[in-house]
């Protein structure tokens, strides 16, 4: 079954790679034929009726009214805030008068970097550093290592629960530990001889603990805030002490002393920490944990002989994946530099997860924790086709889909490819990871014996009691539908934005592609219960508050006179949207609390939708 498993994600991105060279050469040939828009016009037009809101629309296309400082600084931010400087959402936030909108001017002169300010200004400290747990000595130094030390809060039956918390949630989402080695052979070792200085299986373990318990109370303790009867999604601890800071806190006062080791415990040591440090929503603490994992991997892998064949081979795939797609995330999301680690992507092969073949006795739980090991192979391949919607549409296209200098459309050809491309991923698919657009909510098929459920496992709102789904099945299900309809949407919202600026250029072709961007930005089941509700769990929640940010000034613009509105009439769901507005608000007044760009975001977004 694993070597069924490996094979068929394995054929997934060799057909994602076959398809490269094809895809190059069309975007050679799409450079050469879309050297005037007219080219793109090809077929019926769309033709709205005659509106002040068209005239209007046409009149920011001509670029005339729109600062030459917006098109310069349009190329300097991240891609969920380039929505921000589209010309006519520049100039309808400007003419708001939104105290608030008089930040644009700064944007226009810094860029990314005043945005990343926010979140610096948001968490000027450190976590709370005086949290610790009563500890006594065991033995004497020797052999190297200080003194060793015993916790008597942390209990056996207390590991093994915090143990078990990590292994169901935060390692489904990203498997770098093996959880039978982690209690044969690290767990029984540090009961017996106690968390030495300079150890790093100790380091390692409390990293673990401290997880397994922000894991356990971000589904189960009391929100940290209830707001106009609404509690939180971040639960467990407060904000500044977030449930496991005890744990956390003895694991970093020991990490100085193994921070330069060149290994895997390392690396997995530093990607536990960034894991920590996003699950209490401290995002620029999380990036440079996570720099410096990956820049610990890179150096594993180029100056080490490996195989791998081997259990610690299969290991270091795994942690070196985990780098990739985390560093993949900030970067596309928050405009951060990568360290150049996913330049040995052609030298790593995919993770086989050993251990699954030898466990493969036929018990439930075994079948139901490999079946997880499937999103992390699918989270690989989808990852390759993202990269390329953004580096070839968004960023080095000739086209300039998105730039109201020297507009030359969106590339239609190459569009429609990347789209065959996405469908093809998911159709490809193992059976129990497939979905349509039509159950994108409901329950995967885990087990075909089984009947699904009734009820769906995604919705709007739930009740007062937590959900907490084995193996963080909600989760895992929604990062991956969710980074499906993301990439979705970013394909085609170049023709939101050509509907917006250039409404006599649309065609019938183009506004089905603006309406399937909108369609495709709506309902996403990370915004929805039971996420919402334990957002300690959800990874790099700072990408979907970022993405949410430049779907809802689109979705507000549906709601003017013009083209956009009159091609959402009778091709969107009304209701999908106004739901989809409500969820995404309502994320941002949650994690506002802890985020400092979707502080400032707030200011814009409650102007706007308050207004209505």
């Amino acid at each position: 079954m694993a070597a069924r498993k490996d094979k068929t994600m394995v054929h997934i991105l060799d057909t994602l790679t076959r398809l490269e060279n094809k895809f190059d050469n069309m975007r050679i040939a799409n450079a050469t034929d879309s050297s005037s828009s007219s080219d793109f016009v090809t077929g019926t037009r769309y033709s709205p009726s005659q509106s002040s809101g068209k005239r209007n629309e046409r009149e920011t296309a001509s670029g005339h009214d729109i600062p030459t400082a917006v098109r310069r600084s349009y190329q300097h931010l991240t891609v969920p805030h380039k929505v921000i400087l589209w010309p006519s959402i520049y100039l309808y936030l400007v003419n708001s008068g939104m105290q608030a909108a008089t930040d644009l001017q700064h944007i226009l002169q810094e860029g990314t970097s005043w945005l990343v300010k926010r979140e610096m200004t948001k968490h000027p400290d450190p976590l709370a550093a005086d949290c610790r747990l009563l500890s006594y000595r065991i033995g004497a130094a020797d052999e190297g290592y200080s003194t060793r030390t015993a916790f008597p809060s942390l209990t056996i039956q207390l590991i093994h629960e915090y143990t078990d918390a990590y292994f169901n949630t935060f390692n489904v989402l990203y498997p770098i530990l093996n959880h039978d080695a982690f209690l044969d052979d690290t767990v029984s070792r540090l009961m017996r001889d106690g968390y030495a200085d300079g150890d790093p299986g100790a380091v390692l373990a409390l990293m673990v603990f401290a997880l397994g318990q922000c894991a356990k109370e971000g589904v189960f303790g009391d929100p940290t805030v209830i707001v106009n009867g609404v509690p939180s999604g971040y639960r467990g601890g407060t904000i500044e002490r977030p449930p496991g800071i005890e744990i956390f806190n003895e694991a970093r006062r020991r990490l100085g002393f193994v921070v330069t080791l060149c290994s895997l415990e390392n690396v997995q040591i530093l990607l536990l920490q960034a894991t920590y440090l996003e699950a209490t929503g401290r995002h620029l603490d999380f990036w440079r944990s996570t720099v410096a994992a990956s820049m610990a991997c890179q150096v594993l892998v180029r100056c080490h002989p490996l195989d791998w064949a081997t259990q610690e081979g299969d290991m270091i795939k795994r942690a070196y994946w985990a780098c990739v797609l985390s560093e993949d995330l900030y970067h596309l999301d928050l405009d951060l530099p990568q360290t150049g680690i996913h330049t040995l992507e052609d030298e790593v092969p995919l993770p086989y997860f050993q251990e699954a073949q030898d466990q493969l006795s036929g018990e439930r739980g075994v079948d139901e924790r490999s079946y997880f090991q499937y999103h992390f192979l699918a989270m690989i391949a989808l990852r390759r086709l993202i990269g390329r919607i953004h580096n070839v549409i968004h960023e080095s296209s000739s086209t300039h889909p998105e730039s109201s200098d020297d507009y030359g459309g969106p590339p239609v050809p190459v569009i429609t490819e990347m789209a065959r491309q996405l469908d093809a991923w998911r159709s490809l698919l193992p059976r129990p990871l497939q979905w349509h657009d039509y159950n994108m909510l409901d329950f995967p098929i885990s087990n075909p014996q089984a009947r699904r459920p009734s009820e769906p496992l995604f919705s709007p709102h739930q009740g007062s009691v937590p959900i907490n789904h084995k193996f963080n099945l909600d989760i895992v299900t929604a990062q991956l539908r969710t980074r499906f309809y993301y990439a979705r949407f970013m394909m085609f919202r170049p023709f939101v934005y050509k509907a917006l600026h250039f409404p006599e250029l649309m065609t019938a072709e183009d506004a089905n592609y603006c309406a399937l961007a909108i369609q495709s930005a709506c309902l996403w089941p990370v915004s929805m219960a039971p996420p919402k509700n334990k957002k300690r769990l959800v990874p790099h929640h700072f990408t979907w508050t970022q993405n949410f940010m430049g779907i809802l000034l689109i979705l507000r613009m549906t709601k003017e006179e013009g083209v956009l509105k009159q091609i959402c009439e009778g091709r969107v769901d009304e209701g999908s949207m106004e739901m989809t507005v409500q969820l995404m608000l309502e994320w941002f007044r949650d994690v506002r609390q802890v985020d400092g760009i979707a502080e400032w975001s707030w200011r814009i977004l409650e102007g706007l939708f308050e207004r209505r």
